[in-house]
């Protein structure tokens, strides 16, 4: 589905990442891994074009991404932020139904009808009239990973999707990654949580300066890490 090759992205003197080359099949859970500024939410971004890479190629099924129109483009590849990025003069509801409407996916009732739908599936229908200041970080997430599936994405991508909750709310948030996981959804995910990482990936990718430095199946990748590097991040996180 995303083919990725020699991917570079600069900013100023600052090379982030030096040349990536990776595949996404369809229905893969790509876990990426790797220490703080290795450039792992950079290379998240410029798939979704939230950055635009200085050099390289990126393809979505075959199409240069920077040959699509980047709102259809989005719709196709949802990105859920470490910081939730809702609407905060915006009710749930309002957050919800934006995007489809705006660009004409659906009209306002049908969207609605999708987002009580939705809302009603993570047991919070008694929200939609709430603006997310009034949420917790979990609710917030949750209410942001149904908004990226009102636009039914073929592959989501979810840059540290809990790094910013407390400990009782990630569980719930991993709860409906793993389920949308199960029913197929492909997905690339940054995330921190091993024992999530080594439950749901089908593949683990690791990132370093810029470069990735090791992948494979979770079993292989967390029992016998093949580079020093790995070993060396492993020993430190498990």
């Amino acid at each position: 589905m995303i083919s990725v090759h020699n991917l570079k992205k600069e900013f100023g003197k600052n090379k982030v990442l030096k040349g990536i080359d990776f595949e996404l099949e369809e229905g893969e859970r790509v876990v990426i891994l790797g220490p703080s500024g290795s450039g792992k939410s950079t290379f998240l971004r410029c798939i979704n074009r939230m950055e635009e890479p200085t050099s390289g190629k990126i393809s979505f099924n075959g199409t240069e991404i920077t040959d699509k129109n980047i709102q259809k483009m989005r719709q196709e590849i949802g990105m859920v932020f470490q910081h939730f990025n809702l609407i905060n003069n915006l009710t749930v509801m309002e957050n919800l139904i934006l995007a489809p409407v705006i660009l004409k996916i659906m009209d306002q009732p049908a969207a609605e009808k999708r987002a009580r739908e939705l809302l009603k599936h993570i047991d919070l229908s008694n929200k939609e009239n709430a603006y997310p200041a009034s949420l917790s970080g979990g609710q917030k997430q949750r209410v942001a990973i149904i908004r990226a599936m009102m636009l039914s994405p073929k592959v989501l991508l979810f840059d540290e999707p809990t790094s910013a909750l407390d400990p009782e709310s990630i569980g719930d948030v991993l709860s409906l990654i793993r389920e949308l996981a199960n029913n197929g959804m492909t997905i690339m995910i940054v995330t921190h949580e091993m024992n999530f990482a080594k439950e749901i990936a089908t593949r683990v990718v690791f990132i370093d300066q810029g470069k990735i430095i090791e992948e494979g199946k979770p079993s292989e990748f967390f029992a016998h890490p093949k580079t020093p590097r790995v070993k060396e991040f492993l020993d430190k996180v498990l």
